[in-house]
């Protein structure tokens, strides 16, 4: 029998296959209410293949049909209903892939002065605390230690560890992780940076503010490009409060990133920008986490 690859063939298959099963386990074939239920079925199969196979008359011509000869014609449409459905399957998976290549090139497009290799998360310790994770892109592609992790939503983290077919990056929400930021709507600049506190509440900081800052809740905050390792105008978050450090005299605003690094499944590093490297002013050391503070409590306080 000839191979059908009309859309039509794939909606009415599967009614043909379970009517087929149907005239092959009744007590009678050809004849019954079965068979003329069958032909009624089939006949729109055959209306629709006419002009794409002669083979598709087959299935309306049931006269003199065994049913030897109907289980035979059975299992080739059951085979055939299988392959259907794994070619179905691979539609979907095509249907994915089409839709993560549409965001490469929207990102690409967006930001062509970067180099960019998309990558997806394949691992992550459920025991780390700052929500680290494992993509599968490494030295092969072109990625090294220190390349910025982004998504088209913002700033993810930095790569720290580097294999010949994956890496290790150390999220935004890590201790270890400083980036220089600035308040888009002032200008003012600071450092982001986090610890175990505020990872466990998915926030970080941005220190350094003065007294005398007008930053304020709702702010956009983006990287400055200080530092060689980020380039600038990268989305951060957005800012919950700002509150007065309890070590000194200087303030930092609490901001919740745009990116959720908990979930994300899909990144793009960073393996090249103009001036990557270039460290034009030293970060500042963050100063130390306020004590006993809950960054979501202050983050409300902030918002009330």
């Amino acid at each position: 029998m000839e191979k059908f690859s009309s859309r039509t063939f794939k909606i009415l298959i599967v009614a043909v296959v379970v009517l087929l099963g149907i005239l092959i386990y009744s007590p009678s074939a050809g004849s019954s209410i079965f068979a003329n239920l069958f032909g009624t079925v089939s006949a729109p199969l055959l209306t629709a293949g006419t002009s794409m196979t002669e083979g598709a008359k087959e299935f309306v011509d049931l006269d003199g049909m065994s049913r030897e000869d109907l289980k035979a014609l059975y299992l080739e449409l059951s085979e055939e209903n299988r392959k259907l459905r794994e070619q179905l399957v691979d539609y979907y998976e095509m249907k994915e892939e089409n839709a993560s290549y549409e965001n490469i090139l929207s990102v690409k497009d967006a930001m062509p002065d970067l180099s960019l290799t998309a990558a997806s998360v394949v691992g992550r310790d459920p025991g780390d605390v700052f929500y680290d994770f494992t993509i599968d892109r490494g030295s092969l592609s072109g990625i090294s230690v220190g390349d910025a992790v982004i998504t088209e939503m913002g700033v993810v983290g930095v790569v720290e560890e580097v294999y010949a077919t994956s890496s290790r990056v150390r999220s935004i929400l890590s201790e270890e992780t400083q980036i220089g930021a600035i308040a888009k709507e002032t200008g003012e600049s600071g450092v982001i940076s986090s610890d175990i506190q505020f990872a466990n509440s998915g926030k970080v900081r941005l220190n350094y503010l003065t007294r005398d800052t007008q930053v304020q809740p709702g702010a956009i905050i983006t990287t400055s490009g200080t530092g060689g390792m980020f380039p600038g105008d990268l989305l951060i978050g957005r800012v919950d409060s700002v509150e007065r450090s309890n070590t000194d005299s200087s303030f930092y605003a609490i901001v919740t990133p745009y990116v959720d690094v908990k979930t994300v499944s899909d990144v793009f590093v960073i393996t090249d920008f103009d001036g990557k490297g270039d460290v034009q002013a030293n970060l500042p050391e963050p100063s130390p986490s306020p004590e006993a503070e809950d960054p979501a409590a202050t983050a409300q306080k902030g918002e009330a």
